[in-house]
C-alpha cells in the first residue's frame, strides 16, 4: 500500500506536507510492526494484525482527501481489503487460541465517520460484485458497531440483507445520520432539497468530529480532517437523486458520484431499479425535538440559542458541544458556524445568493415555506439589503422578528426570533456581549 501518488488535494483546509507525513508514518509503522513480528510469539503476530487493520480503516479516505485520483484510489482500496481479508482470516483461524474475542473479528465498524468513509468508498468505487461482497464480510455485526444508515446501503448497493430490528442510539451518530433518513423518507421530489438542506449544515455537524473552520482552531493542527459527506453521496447515488443544488459545496465528494454513475450504476448495479434504493421503507427518525420556550429552565448562552434556534434541541445542544458555555461570546463569527446556516445568517457583504439561500432556510425551519427574495439587478450588497429588509417584513406577519447581530466583520449577521421572546433576546445578548443591531439601520441602502 503506497499512497504516494496524488493530483491536487481535495481537503480545501488540509495541508500537502501533512497528509505527506500522515503516509509516510504509516507506511513506516506498518513496515517496523511486521518486522518484529516476523519471529515473533503468536501473541504479538496476532496484535500486529489487529492493531494495523485498524490503523487502516481510515487510510482510503485520506487518500481521497489528499487528492489521489479515482483509479489509484480503487487500486489502493482493492489491496486494503486483500490484507483485511487475509488478517481477519488469520485472527479468526490463530486467535482463538490466545483470546476468544479474535473469533468474531470484523474490522470496519460503522458507528464512527472512518469506517462509514470506507464503507462509502468501497460501495462507490468497488467495480467486481465479488470483491465488493468480500467487503461486506469485513462489516461488523456487532449492534454496538454498526449504524442504520449504513447498513441500510450496504443492502441498497449489494442486495445482501443487513437492516436489524433495533440500533443502539447514539446522540452523535445521529447528528449526521438522522437528517440523511429524514430526507430520505421524503416523497423522490423532495429529497434533494432536503440534502441540499444537508449540505448546508454538514460543517456546523461536522465539528463533533474535528471540522472547525479555521484548522488552527483544532486541539491538534495537525490532526488532518480528511472527511467528506459521503453519506449524502452514497443517498444520492442509492436513490438516484438529483445534486445539481449542492454538489458545488467543497466537501461533497461529487467526483466519486459522477464516477459511479458513469462506470457502475448501469454495470454493476444495473438490477437496482431507479430510486429503489434498498427496496424498504425508511424508518426515519422523528424530527428533532422542540423545547417549549416558555416553561423552559435554560439560561445564558444556551437560553439565548434555544431562543435563535425556536427551541430546537438537536441545534442548541450540538452547537453547546461545540462552543461550551462561556459567560461572554468573544468569536461571534464562530458562534454562528456552529449553529449553521438553519437557523443564522452569517455571510460577505457581496454575496447575495448565500444571503437568499440562507434566509431561505431560516424560513424552511421554522415551517414558513414561500419566502421569495427580490431578483436581481442590482445585486451584490444593494440585493442583500433589500432581500433581508423583505424577510424582515415577510418574517414579522408570521410572528417573528429578524434581528441584525454586529460581529465588526463585513458580514451579514442576522437571526429569527419570535415576537414575544425580542425583548428578553435583547437582554441576553447585552449579558453575553452580543450588540444587537436596529434592522432599520443596519439594512439600509
Amino acid at each position: 500500500m503506497d499512497g504516494k501518488q496524488h493530483g491536487p488535494r481535495r481537503d480545501p483546509q488540509g495541508s500537502d506536507g501533512a497528509y505527506a507525513t500522515y503516509f509516510a508514518n504509516l507506511e513506516a509503522t506498518a513496515a517496523m510492526h511486521f518486522r518484529l513480528a516476523n519471529d515473533a510469539p503468536l501473541a504479538v503476530r496476532l496484535r500486529v494484525r489487529d492493531t494495523l487493520m485498524y490503523r487502516y480503516v481510515p487510510y482510503p479516505a485520506h487518500l481521497y482527501a489528499a487528492g489521489t485520483s479515482i483509479r489509484e484510489l480503487r487500486g489502493q482500496l482493492d489491496t486494503i481489503i486483500d490484507f483485511m481479508r487475509t488478517s481477519t482470516a488469520f485472527l479468526r483461524r490463530e486467535g482463538q487460541q490466545v483470546e476468544p474475542g479474535y473469533g468474531r473479528t470484523c474490522p470496519v465498524r460503522a458507528n464512527g465517520r472512518s469506517g462509514f468513509g470506507m464503507i462509502a468508498l468501497a460501495l462507490l468505487l468497488t467495480d467486481s460484485p465479488r470483491q465488493l461482497k468480500r467487503f461486506t464480510a469485513l462489516i461488523a455485526l456487532d449492534p454496538c458497531h454498526r449504524t442504520y444508515l449504513a447498513d441500510l446501503f450496504v443492502q441498497a448497493f449489494t442486495r445482501t440483507p443487513r437492516i436489524a430490528k433495533t440500533y443502539d442510539d447514539d446522540r452523535h451518530n445521529a447528528a449526521w445520520t438522522g437528517p440523511v433518513l429524514r430526507a430520505l423518507a421524503l416523497p423522490p421530489a423532495q429529497r434533494s432539497a432536503a440534502l441540499a438542506a444537508c449540505m448546508n449544515g454538514w460543517c456546523r455537524t461536522m465539528r463533533l468530529w474535528g471540522w472547525a473552520p479555521d484548522p488552527d482552531q483544532r486541539p491538534y493542527p495537525d490532526n488532518l480532517f480528511g472527511d467528506f459527506a459521503f453519506e449524502v453521496a452514497l443517498a444520492v447515488c442509492a436513490y438516484d437523486i438529483d445534486d445539481a443544488g449542492f454538489r458545488d459545496h467543497p466537501y461533497y465528494p461529487a467526483d466519486l458520484v459522477d464516477h459511479y454513475r458513469a462506470n457502475l450504476r448501469r454495470t454493476r448495479d444495473a438490477w437496482r431499479l431507479e430510486g429503489a434504493g434498498a427496496g424498504v421503507p425508511i424508518d426515519a427518525p422523528p424530527p428533532p425535538a422542540r423545547a417549549d420556550l416558555g416553561t423552559s429552565t435554560r439560561v445564558g448562552l444556551a437560553r439565548w440559542l434555544e431562543l435563535v434556534c425556536d427551541g430546537d434541541d438537536e441545534a442548541v445542544e450540538g452547537t453547546l458541544d461545540v462552543v461550551g458555555t462561556p459567560t461572554k461570546v468573544k468569536e461571534l463569527d464562530a458562534l454562528l458556524e456552529a449553529i449553521g446556516t438553519a437557523h443564522a445568517l452569517c455571510a460577505d457583504l457581496k454575496d447575495d445568493e448565500t444571503v437568499v439561500d440562507t434566509l431561505s432556510a431560516m424560513a424552511k425551519a421554522r415551517g414558513f415555506d414561500g419566502f421569495a427574495a427580490p431578483d436581481g439587478p442590482p445585486f451584490g450588497p444593494a440585493r442583500c439589503t433589500a432581500a433581508l429588509r423583505a424577510f424582515a417584513g415577510w418574517a414579522g406577519q408570521r410572528g417573528s422578528t429578524a434581528l441584525a447581530l454586529d460581529d465588526d466583520w463585513d458580514n451579514w449577521v442576522a437571526v429569527l426570533v419570535r415576537n414575544g421572546y425580542v425583548n428578553e433576546f435583547r437582554r441576553l445578548s447585552a449579558a453575553l456581549g452580543i450588540v444587537v443591531r436596529e434592522p432599520e439601520q443596519a439594512w439600509s441602502d
